[in-house]
C-alpha cells in the first residue's frame, strides 16, 4: 500500500508538471523572441506587443528567472440568456417592424459583418447564401473551418444575414450582407480564453468587414490583451457591437469602452429586461426577447433572449446603415441619433441613447447639420430651429451629456424670456414660458454671442459621444424634443 501511495504522488506530481497552460506576454522593446521555443508559440500578434504560449508549470519559473513577465490568460462568455416577405416565420419576428427595419430601403447590400462568437452552421438553408465561411477561421481549436456545435454563433448569424423571401423559416435585419465567421471557443463549451477572441479580433480588423460583432462578454473587468485588440481594430476603422452582459448589473468589458456599442436588451414591450446589465457604460437597448432566429442543422428557435441576440440586432442595423454612410465613426453616431429617446431626456444609464430604431423622428424642433466628427481645435456650430410654432408659449430645457473617463455627466441649462443662462436641476418646475411670436433660429455653439459658447474642441476633452438635447415645454405640458451627438476624437 505504501509503495502505491508513493507512485501516486509521482504521477500527481509529474502530471502537474507536465499540464500545459496558456499565458500571455507582454513584449518589451529588449524582448528576443527566438529565445522561445517555437512549439510553445500559440499565437503571434505582433503587430500588438503581445505573444501567446502555451508551456508546462515547470517552465513558468524559468521565464520568471529570465526577467520574462507573463500572466495567465482570462476567459469570457456568450452573453446568451437561453411588402410582407413570403418567409413562413416572418410573423413572429415582431421586432422588425419595432425598429423600423420593414420600411428600411436597404437591406445590407456590400457590407460584411465579422461575428467573433462559436462558430456558424454554413450550409443552414437559411444562411447558406450569406456566409463567408472560407474566410472564417476557428480559433479555439486552430484549424481552418468554423463550425458550429455550441449553436450560440449560428443563432447570432440567422438574427443578422438570415435570407430574406426564400420561402422558409425568417428574416435577418440585413438579409443582403454577408458574415465572415471567427470561432473563439473550443468545441462543447460556452467560454473562450481571452487570447483567441484578442487574436479573432486582430484577424477580423484586417478582413474586409466594416462591422465586428461580439454578443459575448469577459469575465473579468479589464483586459490589457483585448484593450490593444480593440484599439487596433479601431485604428482600422472598424465599428465593434458588443453585448452589455445577462446580470443585471454594470456594463461587462468590453461593452463599456466609450468607443464600443454596448447593447441591452428589451422585451416586447419596451421594457429592459431585468437581467440586461445598465450604467453609464451603455450605448442603447434593442429586443433581445423571444427572438426567432436559425439552429444548427435546419432548424429554428423562437425562444431567444439576451443582450447578445440584441447586439446582433445592432448590428445587422449598422450593415442596414452602413450602405449609405461608409465612415464608421459618422455611422455610429448616426446609429445613436436615430434612437427613440425613453425615459429623462437624452441619454441615462437606463436605456443610454434610447431604443434601436433605423430612422430618426421629425418634429418642428430640431438641431440644424453641424460635423458629425470634430478633432481638437475644431470649432462646433450648432443653431436650434424651431418651426410653426407661433402663438405658443414654452419653456426651453437644453442638457449636455458627455464622458470623462469612463463615467457619463449631464450639465444642465434654461433659456426663459430674459435671454438669461442658469443652471438648473432639469426637473425642476418651469417658470416664464417665452413667446413665441415667429419661427427662431437659436445659435447655441459657434460664436461670442451664442447661448452656450464659442464651441471651440479643446485638447483636454475625452474622445467619445457628446449628447446636447433640447426638450420644448408648452404652458399646455404637451413638449417636443431634439438632440444632436457627435463623436469627439483625438489626434493620433
Amino acid at each position: 500500500m505504501l509503495v502505491k501511495f508513493i507512485c501516486s504522488l509521482l504521477l500527481i506530481c509529474l502530471s502537474n508538471n507536465l499540464l500545459a497552460e496558456r499565458i500571455l506576454i507582454h513584449l518589451s522593446d529588449s524582448f528576443n523572441i527566438d529565445e522561445l521555443a517555437q512549439d510553445e508559440l500559440v499565437w503571434d500578434l505582433r503587430p500588438l506587443p503581445w505573444l501567446v504560449l502555451e508551456i508546462p508549470n515547470t517552465r513558468k519559473d524559468t521565464l520568471r528567472q529570465r526577467g520574462i513577465d507573463w500572466q495567465i490568460d482570462g476567459q469570457g462568455y456568450f452573453a446568451a440568456d437561453l411588402s410582407i416577405p413570403n418567409d413562413p416565420n416572418y410573423e413572429k419576428q415582431w421586432y422588425l417592424d419595432e425598429i423600423g427595419v420593414s420600411n428600411s430601403s436597404q437591406q445590407g447590400e456590400g457590407i460584411i459583418v465579422a461575428l467573433l462568437d462559436s462558430g456558424v452552421d454554413p450550409n443552414h438553408p437559411d444562411l447558406k447564401d450569406n456566409i463567408l465561411f472560407e474566410q472564417g477561421y476557428d480559433f479555439g481549436e486552430q484549424k481552418q473551418e468554423p463550425y458550429d456545435d455550441n449553436g450560440h454563433g449560428t443563432a447570432m448569424a440567422g438574427l443578422i444575414v438570415a435570407s430574406c423571401n426564400n420561402g422558409i423559416g425568417g428574416c435577418g435585419v440585413a438579409p443582403k450582407a454577408k458574415l465572415i465567421p471567427y470561432k473563439i471557443n473550443k468545441s462543447g463549451s460556452n467560454n473562450f480564453l481571452e487570447s483567441d477572441l484578442a487574436v479573432a479580433i486582430k484577424t477580423a480588423a484586417d478582413s474586409a468587414a466594416t462591422i465586428l460583432s461580439l454578443s459575448l462578454v469577459l469575465k473579468a473587468e479589464y483586459s490589457q490583451i483585448i484593450q490593444d485588440a480593440l484599439l487596433y481594430a479601431k485604428s482600422k476603422n472598424k465599428i465593434i457591437v458588443a453585448a452589455a452582459g445577462n446580470l443585471g448589473d454594470k456594463v461587462s468589458y468590453p461593452a463599456n469602452l466609450p468607443w464600443v456599442i454596448g447593447v441591452g436588451a428589451i422585451d416586447k414591450n419596451g421594457k429592459r429586461l431585468r437581467s440586461s446589465n445598465y450604467g453609464d457604460g451603455l450605448s442603447l437597448l434593442a429586443p433581445g426577447a423571444r427572438l426567432l432566429t436559425t439552429l444548427p442543422g435546419t432548424g429554428y428557435a423562437d425562444w431567444y433572449d439576451g443582450t447578445s441576440a440584441a447586439a446582433a440586432l445592432v448590428s445587422g442595423v449598422l450593415a442596414l446603415m452602413a450602405v449609405s454612410q461608409p465612415n464608421t465613426n459618422e455611422l455610429a453616431v448616426d446609429l445613436l441619433a436615430n434612437c427613440q429617446d425613453v425615459e429623462a431626456l437624452g441619454f441615462d444609464g437606463e436605456s443610454g441613447f434610447g431604443h434601436l430604431r433605423v430612422t430618426p423622428k421629425i418634429n418642428n424642433l430640431n438641431f440644424l447639420s453641424t460635423n458629425k466628427i470634430l478633432l481638437p481645435g475644431d470649432i462646433l456650430k450648432l443653431d436650434l430651429s424651431l418651426q410653426n410654432l407661433a402663438g405658443k408659449n414654452a419653456s426651453l430645457y437644453l442638457q449636455v451629456n458627455f464622458p470623462v473617463d469612463d463615467k457619463r455627466l449631464n450639465l444642465f441649462k434654461i433659456w426663459n424670456s430674459g435671454d438669461s443662462i442658469e443652471k438648473i436641476a432639469y426637473n425642476s418646475l418651469l417658470t416664464d414660458p417665452y413667446p413665441l411670436n415667429s419661427d427662431l433660429l437659436l445659435p447655441l455653439y459657434g460664436t461670442s454671442t451664442a447661448l452656450l459658447g464659442d464651441g471651440i474642441i479643446y485638447d483636454g476633452m475625452t474622445e467619445g459621444f457628446y449628447e446636447l438635447s433640447a426638450s420644448l415645454i408648452f404652458t399646455d405640458e404637451s413638449s417636443l424634443e431634439a438632440r444632436k451627438i457627435i463623436w469627439i476624437e483625438l489626434e493620433d
